[in-house]
């Protein structure tokens, strides 16, 4: 019977010695391993008058400088870029992409139109990890707009 007693106490207590210290997992902590990203940007209607911006920003888990290529050019040592008035109204677009994977990614889209009763459109065509996501367009008016889209 005492045998019987000593084979539970030690049955049970290397039972919790070794489930006790196990591991949970957290589902909250963010993917490290980072996502591609693919915007491209395209604008209709845009005058000398008008004012617009589209910046790109993004966030390794190295640390990296260079994040961002723009149409196939590395960006190099930049963690924001902001496209040229003449990136934006390129016939055919312009393409921003992730150079290494990247944990966070967005861009700021903002502007009015400079002439009253002129409008123009600005279209960002976001694709992470391969998948499209929610297409951006905006047409502008005289009303300052600004936002920011992060994924």
């Amino acid at each position: 019977m005492k045998k019987l007693s000593l084979m539970i106490c030690l049955l049970a207590f290397s039972t919790i010695v070794f489930n006790g210290c196990k591991k949970k997992d957290n589902i909250d902590e963010p993917d490290l391993r980072g996502k591609t990203y693919k915007f491209t940007v395209t604008s209709t209607g845009v005058l000398a008058t008008d004012d617009i911006d589209v910046t790109f920003t993004g966030g390794s888990s190295a640390n990296a400088k260079t994040l961002l290529k723009i149409d196939g050019v590395t960006q190099d040592n930049q963690q924001v870029v902001t496209l040229t008035r003449a990136q934006i109204t390129k016939s055919g677009g312009t393409v921003v992409e992730s150079a290494v994977p990247l944990i966070v990614c967005g861009f700021d889209l903002g502007g009015f139109s400079g002439t009253t009763g002129h409008t123009f459109t600005v279209k960002v065509v976001p694709v992470v990890d391969g998948t499209p996501a929610t297409t951006v367009s905006k047409t502008f008016t005289t009303q300052t707009f600004y936002q920011s889209y992060d994924y």
